[in-house]
């Protein structure tokens, strides 16, 4: 949509955008559900860092080389996310270390595929990796693979990340084999990595959400959270590197305006990370609308669907069920795929808002005019701006 169809309001310098032909609709909004990381918690530097150390870290022991992190930029994974389809961060270290190691050098390939042979059957994602990487070590001319490797394979992975899609992973498989497919031995290799790496929901068995989980969490959450102590990394976790962006006055003030405690959380983060974060501030959610990662697992196991995550809609509708009486929900996210979540969910249900934020991104810009392009019902800056739209619409003069 265009900016002449959107309200402009102005709040300390930034701008807030309202679609005028829902102004009417939003001022009637009596239940708020939120997206958590980057929206309620600045995640700048611990999700997105946890990305670019994950992928470079197990890029580098499959390679023998240095992968400096600053090579995975926010850009890639923006671009990642748009497609709609990465809203859990391992997917998107799944997708960089898939398009990279596909783009090796075919003898690099075939080397890689015999020390893969050796190792697939070792259980423990530690031991896995850390075997390949010491035969890599022994074995890979250092000479065979330069940085200017590197370098090029991330810029063409801008254009690589452009043609995803919604499927997330499964766009990255689809993608490779229709370029790579052809060959024999490419299709070999493939399967084996996939096989190597085993990117599944399993710290124990996945070396991307094993490598990914350690340096998010660091020693004692990682093991609070997982029952199992860290092997990767025994540093502190990203996850302190998080802070509040949600201040207690501004749930404060939409509780006073919805006129009840219709405020809940539906987030693909894990409820203990979550929680050390928020700390006390959770207590002003509704208990019974609070939508984690291992609420959406369990309801995996009990379902025949592939998939519940995001931008599947149930952690939304399971949130919004959590609302004693909620007519005309608003849910508040800062991804393409909160976004097409939203718009699923109001297929379904009917009467479902969404709100885009673009503060706390690092790709203000390019992050509004995503949403503009899709035509959210409302984007603003941060979620503190939130109660003071819905004031000002509810003025007659917005009316």
């Amino acid at each position: 949509m265009q900016l002449e169809d959107y309200l402009t309001l102005n709040f300390n310098g930034r701008r807030a955008y309202v679609r005028r032909d829902r102004i009417n609709l939003i001022k009637r909004v009596d239940g708020i559900v939120f997206d958590c990381d980057g929206v309620l918690i600045d995640i700048r530097n611990s999700y997105n860092l946890a990305i670019s150390k994950s992928a470079a870290y197990i890029l580098g022991a499959i390679t023998g080389r240095v992968v400096p992190e600053s090579l995975i930029s926010d850009e890639i994974i923006f671009l990642f996310r748009k497609s709609g389809g990465f809203n859990n961060d391992w997917d998107t270290v799944y997708g960089i270390l898939m398009f990279t190691l596909s783009s090796l050098p075919k003898g690099i390939r075939d080397f890689l595929t015999k020390l893969m042979e050796k190792f697939i059957e070792e259980l423990s994602p530690y031991r896995r990796l850390t075997q390949l990487k010491e035969a890599v070590g022994k074995e890979l001319d250092p000479c065979m693979l330069d940085d200017e490797f590197f370098v090029e394979t991330i810029r063409r992975m801008k254009g690589f990340a452009k043609i995803l899609d919604s499927t997330g992973k499964r766009s990255v498989d689809k993608n490779l084999m229709e370029t790579f497919g052809n060959d024999e031995n490419f299709r070999r290799f493939y399967a084996l990595l996939k096989q190597f790496l085993h990117p599944s929901e399993d710290v124990r068995k996945s070396i991307i959400a094993r490598v990914f989980e350690e340096f998010f969490c660091g020693v004692s959450l990682f093991k609070e959270i997982y029952g199992v102590p860290p092997q990767f990394h025994t540093g502190s976790g990203l996850i302190e590197n998080e802070t509040l962006i949600v201040r207690p006055e501004t749930l404060d003030s939409l509780i006073s305006i919805l006129g009840k405690r219709n405020l809940g959380i539906a987030s693909g983060s894990r409820r203990k990370s979550a929680e050390y974060v928020l700390g006390e501030l959770i207590d002003k959610f509704n208990p019974e609308a609070l939508i984690f990662a291992e609420t959406v697992e369990m309801a995996e196991l009990e379902c025949t669907e592939k998939s519940l995550k995001k931008p599947h809609p149930f952690s939304l509708l399971k949130a919004a069920e959590g609302f004693e009486d909620c007519n005309i929900l608003m849910y508040v996210g800062d991804s393409a795929e909160d976004l097409l979540m939203a718009l699923e969910a109001a297929r379904l249900r009917g009467e479902v808002l969404f709100a885009g934020v673009y503060c706390y991104t690092g790709l203000e810009e390019k992050i509004v005019r995503s949403f503009l392009d899709y035509g959210c019902d409302m984007i603003i800056p941060s979620v503190n701006e939130l109660p003071l739209v819905l004031e000002k619409l509810r003025e007659e003069k917005y009316s």
